[in-house]
């Protein structure tokens, strides 16, 4: 009598569970670390972009007693030229910019605001101390924050290196490496990518056989999400 045989099935294996023994994996636990860390330097080196209105708005309730200001026009000068205020409220700094233009002298127009004319003797009226802006050599805009330039090459090399982990590692998975090529230019993209594209210590695997986003749908929700950006000055 021959053996029964065994039943057909169209199920897809599951995959073993995450082991930092695996090369892709640790990878993707070095990049989570990264990105924390850079998260981390962005909230204590970086300063959040502000207005003018909120500066003046910390002045008044009082949050604000140290004002860090770039220098204006000189005395007897024409002209414009762009000036910026830098405050800490908490522990959160904030920046903003304008332009501080001589009497009769039409601003460009932009996004900055026009500063108050003699805004560093308003500020010290208010109680508030003017300190000259002192800034590094180098700076870049991280995800529309102003951060120093070092900080700008750690978010440098953490994208290329999360490009190679989707360009050279295996198969993503819940959505295509195009997919995730979209997805990434967001912040918070490049934190899903790196939990949920592989195996990743205490994320659950897909279930087997389940569809993945495509390129298409991704890049319409990372429009709708809105991509980072990344200057360098």
């Amino acid at each position: 009598m021959l053996p029964a045989a065994a039943a057909p099935t169209d199920r897809e294996p599951r995959r073993p569970p995450a082991r930092l023994r695996d090369p892709w994996t640790a990878l993707r636990v070095a990049l989570v670390a990264g990105w924390l860390a850079i998260a981390l330097a962005t909230l204590v080196a970086g300063q959040r972009p502000a207005s003018l209105d909120d500066l003046r708005a910390a002045v008044d309730s009082g949050r604000v007693t140290e004002v860090q200001l770039s220098e204006g026009l000189g005395p007897g000068a024409t002209g414009y030229v762009v000036q910026e205020a830098v405050w800490r409220e908490g522990l959160l700094s904030h920046r903003t910019e304008g332009w501080d233009v001589s009497p009769g002298v039409d601003a460009p127009l932009d996004s900055r605001q026009v500063f108050d004319t003699g805004m560093a003797d308003q500020l010290r009226t208010a109680g508030v101390r003017v300190l000259p802006l002192d800034e590094p050599s180098s700076s870049s805009e991280v995800f529309g924050w102003w951060v120093p330039g070092w900080v700008g090459l750690l978010v440098l090399a953490e994208w290329v290196a999360v490009l190679f982990l989707l360009v050279a590692g295996p198969v993503p998975e819940r959505a295509t490496r195009w997919a995730w090529f979209w997805l990434q230019w967001n912040p918070f993209g490049v934190l899903a990518l790196l939990l949920l594209s592989g195996p990743f210590p205490g994320v659950r695997a897909p279930r087997p056989g389940a569809r993945r986003l495509t390129g298409g749908w991704a890049f319409l929700l990372s429009l709708f999400l809105g991509g980072g950006h990344l200057g360098g000055s």
